[in-house]
């Protein structure tokens, strides 16, 4: 069965209901933002030395 989606246009006229849209965007903030180096340089090294070998391992299956 296919997926379907509906769009709706949702409309808030209400004051009261706005600054309530806003305090819970607020608060659902994360804590602390992403790190923007998420691996430290040895990992980093090893997950491309493991790429290489999928990578070469891929090639030799696909040649025989």
């Amino acid at each position: 069965m296919a997926a379907s989606t509906f769009e709706r246009k949702i409309e808030i006229k209400e004051p009261e209901y706005v600054q309530r849209l806003f305090t819970l965007m607020e608060d659902d903030r994360p804590v602390s933002p992403l790190s923007d180096h998420p691996y430290t340089e040895d990992e980093r090294e090893r997950n491309v030395e493991l790429f290489k070998q999928f990578l070469s391992r891929s090639k030799m299956q696909i040649n025989t």
